[in-house]
């Protein structure tokens, strides 16, 4: 028999080749990403995000609300007798049932009965008790630009959107307008697009509160807080004793 001879190992040893990094791809995506982060840079630098405005504060601490209405003509609704010894503030928010219910019911009495005998100053501070309902109060400064009777009258007509889908709505406001004479609508319109009394809504709300206000309606009768949709009788006797 015929031995087979054993094989030799080959002293060669097989290398498995390892793929390195593909520089191309890598320099492609990097590229990429720096035109990318410049383009945005671009685009931010034309079109900068606007930073908030802040809020504004007041700058005194208010003890008065005859006081206040006097410093700020444009925060109040001023109708009547101005150099009445009786002042008599409703702080209303425009979104508020009983603030409706007052001036249905008992304000057309009490303005007859005071205002159109020239015996009181009647004033409205605009007023809100969250942001839904401030657009309706800077409306009514609208107003209240043009004359204190118009802002009046247009207070009294806007509680009718309550319960609408034009409730502080533009839209709603100038449906209001257009039935008031003598305001002059394209000047309103320009007011409430221009949110023209924002801040001072804003700064009306601190000032009611630093008085003591945390619900609407609420009074200042020479400056003595009345809370709630009273009785007219507690609004009359009230205002006649402060004229006696």
């Amino acid at each position: 028999m015929t031995k087979m001879k054993p094989r030799r190992k080959s002293g060669r040893q097989e290398t498995v080749e390892t793929a390195g990094p593909n520089w191309v791809l890598i320099g492609s995506i990097i590229g990429i990403s720096a035109i990318a982060l410049i383009a945005l840079a671009v685009i931010g630098s034309l079109n900068p995000t606007a930073a908030p405005e802040p809020t504004p504060v007041l700058s005194d601490t208010v003890t008065n609300a005859n006081e206040y209405c006097d410093a700020n003509p444009q925060r109040c609704v001023m109708t009547g007798n101005l150099d009445s010894a009786v002042t008599f503030i409703e702080v209303p928010d425009y979104g508020c049932p009983h603030c409706a219910n007052f001036n249905a019911t008992k304000a057309p009495g009490l303005y007859q009965q005071f205002v159109e005998s020239d015996q009181i100053r009647w004033a409205i501070m605009p007023f809100a008790l969250g942001d839904l309902t401030k657009p309706t109060a800077g409306a009514v400064l609208c107003a209240n630009e043009q004359s204190g009777e118009l802002g009046h009258e247009f207070h009294k007509n806007v509680f009718a959107l309550q319960g609408t889908n034009a409730v502080h709505t533009n839209g709603g406001f100038m449906s209001v307008a257009s039935g008031i004479d003598g305001l002059d609508e394209d000047a309103f319109e320009a007011c409430i697009e221009e949110e023209r009394y924002a801040d001072d809504v804003s700064l009306n709300q601190q000032a009611a509160r630093s008085l003591g206000v945390s619900s609407t309606p609420s009074f200042f009768l020479n400056g003595r807080l009345i809370s709630g949709d009273q009785d007219i009788a507690v609004f009359t006797e009230s205002i006649n004793a402060e004229l006696n």
